[in-house]
């Protein structure tokens, strides 16, 4: 009788991780990028980017009432598990001016896997 319950509850078992493993995957899918300060400083030289990596700089992602956060590493990358849809995106930063602060401000988001989104922040130095 104690055989016939430990098979039956490995057999659960086995069949939620199962379970669990394909649900996982199915919606498996977000965006993944870099954001770059532009222009990181008011001069900028000739021969020299005049952008940066924007390091430690916290995306916004908003769809349906709902935010989702990502921040970059130290390189400026970042990564982000969305579901599909549409999303308005902005920096954590506040930045009232209309013509300065991340760019795009809108993406898709496919319903399964990874795409590449980058972000160029103007930080409005002039």
């Amino acid at each position: 009788m104690i055989a016939r319950i430990v098979i039956l509850a490995a057999g659960i078992a086995t069949v939620a991780a199962c379970g669990a493993q394909s649900s996982g995957s199915a919606s498996g899918g977000g965006l993944y990028g870099t954001v770059r300060i532009s222009p990181a400083s008011p001069v900028c030289q000739t021969g020299t980017s005049c952008s940066r990596p924007a390091r430690h700089f916290k995306l916004l992602f908003g769809a349906h009432g709902r935010t989702v956060t990502a921040t970059t590493n130290t390189n400026g990358r970042y990564r982000v598990q969305l579901a599909g849809g549409s999303y308005t995106v902005r920096a954590a930063t506040a930045n009232t001016s209309p013509k300065h602060g991340l760019q795009p401000r809108t993406v898709r988001v496919p319903s399964s896997g990874f795409v590449r989104r980058n972000f160029v922040y103007d930080s409005g130095v002039r």
